[in-house]
C-alpha cells in the first residue's frame, strides 16, 4: 500500500542581513513540515553550501558533491522519522503540536545531531582506508587524549577557540608532553576540523587562532667515521650481527626500516643511464609508507651486507629484525664499539628549552641510521633536494631539519677562504660536549 506523507520541505537557510551572501558559503539545512494547517520548522544539524544543493526538484545535496549520498540518506531518515511520529501520534489518539514532535524526534539516536567527538570518530574510520597502520594509529591516539580531556563536556564544533584549545595544551603538558608533540596532537585536530568545515559541519575558524609552535631540535646522526667504527665492530652473537646489518644498511641507504625489511634481493640490480659509461647497483622499491616508487644507489658498503646474507632462505636481502628489537640491541651495540661522547638533546616544554647530555649510545635507533645518511650527504655537499628525493622526504621537510648541517660546508668554505686558525688541535673522536 503506498502510504500518504505530510508535507516535509528541507531548505537552506538564508537571511538578507547576512554579510557574507556566497553560495560556497555552507548554510543550515532546515527541516519544515507542515501538517494539520501547523507548521514546524527545525535544523538537522547539517551544513551544505547553496552552490551544492538541488532546491528546486530534490530538496536534496547534487549528487556530485563530496558524501552527498550519507548526507542525502540522513535527510531521507529525518523525513520518514517525522512521518511516523505524526501518523504514530494519531494512531495512539494524539493530536501532535510541534513540541511533541520536537520532543519524540530528539529521543531518536539515530536522528540526534552527532557530537564532535561521534563525528571525529566518523573521520578516523574514514581516513583508515588512505592511511598507512602507524600513522592512523597517531591519528587515533591524538583522539583518545582529547576523548579523555573533554570527559563530561558535549562540545560542539562552534566551542573550539583558543580558550579550549589553551587548556587542551595544558592538560597535554600535564601529562608530560612536551611541545613538539603537542604541536602534532594540534596539527591533527586542526586536519579534522578542516576535514569537518570541506564537508558542511561548521563554519568556525576560531579554532586556527591558537597553536603551539613546533621547534626545531638537533639531529642527532652518526659522522661517516662512526659507521666506520661500527662497521669494525665484531658482533659477539649472531643476533647482534642481524641487528648490526640492519642498521647499517639504514646508515647507508636512508631507506626506512619497514622498506629494507620488505626489500627483495630480486629489486637489487646494476642501473644502466643512456649517457654514463658506467654503471651502477641500485635498489627499486615501493615505499610503504608514502606508495611512491624510489630507486636508491648503493654504495660498495651496502652491497656487502646484502651480499652477507646472499645464500638465506628465501628472497629478502636482510635478516628480518623488528624495529623495537634493533632499537633496544644497538644502543648497547653501540657502547661496545664506544660511541659513547656526550651529545646535547633539547627538549622544549612550555615553551622554555631544556638541555640534557646523553652518551650518543643511547640515543641509537633506526631513525638515527636513516637520519645518518641524510646528514652525512648534506655535509658533503649533496643539495638538499637530492637528499629529499632519496630519503622520501619533502623538500621542506629535508630543509627544515636538515639545512643546518649543510652549513658545514659554508663555515668550511669562509675558513679555508678568510685563512681563519684553528681555536685548537682537534684531539680524538669528536662530539658535542658540555660546557660544565
Amino acid at each position: 500500500m503506498r502510504e500518504i506523507k505530510k508535507y516535509v520541505r528541507f531548505y537552506i537557510e538564508q537571511r538578507t542581513t547576512w554579510e557574507d551572501q556566497s553560495p560556497k558559503t555552507p548554510r543550515n539545512v532546515v527541516l519544515y513540515f507542515n501538517y494539520d494547517g501547523k507548521r514546524l520548522a527545525t535544523t538537522t544539524g547539517i551544513k551544505v553550501a547553496p552552490i551544492d544543493w538541488d532546491g528546486e526538484k530534490k530538496q536534496r545535496v547534487k549528487l556530485a558533491v563530496k558524501r552527498a549520498k550519507e548526507i542525502n540518506a540522513y535527510l531521507d531518515l529525518l523525513e520518514q522519522k517525522m512521518n511516523d511520529i505524526y501518523y504514530g501520534a494519531l494512531a495512539n489518539g494524539i493530536y501532535p503540536d510541534n513540541d511533541y514532535i520536537i520532543k519524540e524526534l530528539k529521543k531518536d539516536k539515530k536522528v540526534e545531531k552527532l557530537s564532535l567527538l561521534e563525528q571525529w570518530q566518523k573521520y578516523l574510520d574514514v581516513r583508515e582506508n588512505n592511511l598507512n597502520p602507524r600513522s592512523h594509529e597517531a591519528l587515533r591516539h591524538s583522539f583518545e587524549h582529547f576523548d579523555r580531556f573533554s570527559k563530561g563536556m558535549r562540545l560542539d564544533f562552534d566551542d573550539m577557540d583558543p580558550e579550549l584549545l589553551s587548556k587542551y595544551a595544558r592538560y597535554l603538558q600535564g601529562l608530560g608532553h612536551a611541545d613538539n608533540t603537542i604541536h602534532k596532537h594540534l596539527k591533527r585536530l586542526r586536519a579534522f576540523m578542516a576535514y569537518a568545515k570541506k564537508n558542511g559541519l561548521h563554519n568556525n575558524e576560531r579554532y586556527k587562532e591558537f597553536n603551539v609552535p613546533e621547534r626545531e631540535g638537533r639531529i642527532i646522526f652518526l659522522d661517516w667515521q662512526e659507521v666506520k667504527t661500527l662497521f669494525d665492530y665484531q658482533p659477539e652473537t649472531d643476533h647482534e650481527g642481524k641487528v648490526l646489518s640492519a642498521f647499517l644498511f639504514g646508515c647507508l641507504t636512508a631507506m626506512r626500516h619497514s622498506d629494507y625489511q620488505a626489500l627483495k634481493r630480486s629489486e637489487i640490480a646494476e642501473v644502466n643511464f643512456e649517457d654514463v659509461a658506467e654503471q651502477y647497483y641500485g635498489a627499486s622499491f615501493r615505499q610503504l609508507k608514502t606508495h611512491k616508487q624510489n630507486i636508491l644507489p648503493l654504495l660498495p658498503e651496502a652491497r656487502a651486507i646484502v651480499e652477507r646474507y646472499r645464500n638465506e632462505p628465501g628472497d629478502f636481502a636482510l635478516p628480518r629484525v623488528r624495529s623495537d628489537e634493533i632499537n633496544k640491541a644497538i644502543k648497547e651495540i653501540g657502547r661496545k664499539a664506544g660511541i659513547t661522547q656526550k651529545v646535547a638533546v633539547d627538549r622544549y616544554v612550555g615553551g622554555k628549552r631544556e638541555t640534557t647530555y646523553y652518551e650518543k649510545c643511547e640515543l641509537l635507533s633506526t631513525k638515527v641510521g636513516r637520519k645518518t645518511f641524510i646528514s652525512c650527504a648534506a655535509a658533503k655537499g649533496v643539495p638538499i633536494h637530492i637528499c629529499a628525493a632519496v630519503a622520501g622526504h619533502s623538500i621542506k621537510v629535508c630543509l627544515k631539519f636538515y639545512a643546518g648541517v649543510a652549513d658545514k660546508e659554508r663555515f668550511m668554505r669562509v675558513v679555508n677562504d678568510m685563512k681563519l686558525p684553528a681555536a685548537k688541535p682537534k684531539k680524538g673522536k669528536t662530539g658535542e660536549q658540555p660546557l660544565s
